[in-house]
């Protein structure tokens, strides 16, 4: 693995999401409850600040979530806290995709703004007694209380690790660096890998289990398929076999097709099983058994079965 050629196709990269939580812990409350039960530290009494009716306040929270969501499943573990990898492949599909959600974050935010005075009424009526107008920060106060900030640095690179120090002393720097860089390239790999196994695992056992096979039954495989090989960026060779199996072997199906063939559920959950072996090999993880007992009617001749792939669009 050439470490040179990894810190050119990755990057470090930072999602922060804030926003207002819209809950305060209630102390009065807290209290009143422990003294009516006449017990102590039995929980803690959280208020919601705002209805079920915030309709523009949940709508800055959906839309922050979806951020989130795009963020991690277009980028890889890291061991730093808050801190993931992010593949030049994917980088500007992600950096547009992101910025026109920050747009629709800040008219969501904006909307909620506009809506405050009268959410704050609202909750007013609601909470009755618990109301108390110092758990609501003031609208300046509560602006700064939103954002969506993605930012991204270089992947640490030891060749360009240049300070006034001992050769001897920068050498074994420079060396530490670079088994850090494998470890993280090991660690993302890992991530990536094990996304796969889980649905690849859920897969095989929903083409053996009982009962009608349901058409969304390939999709979330289908969809690694497509985007994993790009967060690929290290060209593991091992790595990019199992992808390359996965998408030849499994993701070529549609849910209509394994619906209204037994035979090549079963084939293509065997399949699907060899490919979670080797699978589980590459994390370093016991291979789980090749067998669905109990399930689905094992036949004999399916192991040797390999059915052509037919992509429906």
């Amino acid at each position: 693995m050439n470490i040179t050629n990894l810190t050119s196709r990755v990057m470090l990269a930072t999602l922060n999401i804030s926003v207002w939580r819209a809950r305060r812990f209630d102390t009065r409350a807290t209290q009143e409850v422990e003294a009516k039960h006449e017990a102590k530290d039995i929980g803690r009494f959280n208020k919601r600040l705002l209805t079920d009716g915030a309709t523009s306040y949940k709508e800055v929270c959906a839309i922050g979530n979806r951020a989130r969501a795009l963020f991690d499943s277009h980028s890889l573990d890291y061991d730093q806290l808050g801190v993931r990898l992010l593949p030049t492949a994917v980088y500007m599909d992600v950096a547009e995709k992101l910025r026109a959600l920050r747009d629709h974050f800040d008219a969501a935010t904006a909307q909620f703004l506009a809506d405050y005075p009268r959410l704050k009424d609202e909750a007013r009526v609601a909470l009755n007694g618990l109301f108390d107008e110092a758990d609501y920060p003031t609208e300046a106060e509560l602006r700064r209380k939103f954002g969506v900030r993605f930012s991204v640095l270089p992947f640490p690179d030891a060749s360009q690790f240049g300070i006034d120090l001992p050769p001897d002393v920068l050498h074994g720097i420079r060396e530490e660096m670079d088994a850090k860089v494998l470890g993280a390239v090991k660690t993302a790999n890992n991530d990536l890998v094990g996304r796969l196994y889980e649905a690849v695992q859920h897969f095989a056992n929903r083409l053996y289990g009982e009962g009608n096979v349901r058409l969304d039954v390939a999709d979330k495989v289908r969809e690694l398929s497509a985007l994993l090989p790009r967060l690929n960026f290290s060209d593991d060779p091992v790595l990019t076999e199992i992808l390359a199996k996965t998408q030849e072997q499994l993701a070529c199906y549609t849910g209509a097709q394994l619906k209204d063939d037994p035979l090549l559920r079963l084939n293509v959950a065997e399949r699907a099983m060899e490919i979670e072996a080797q699978m589980a090999a590459f994390m370093g993880g016991p291979p789980p058994t090749l067998t669905r007992e109990g399930d689905m009617p094992m036949l004999a001749s399916a192991s040797r079965l390999r059915l052509p792939c037919m992509i429906e669009s």
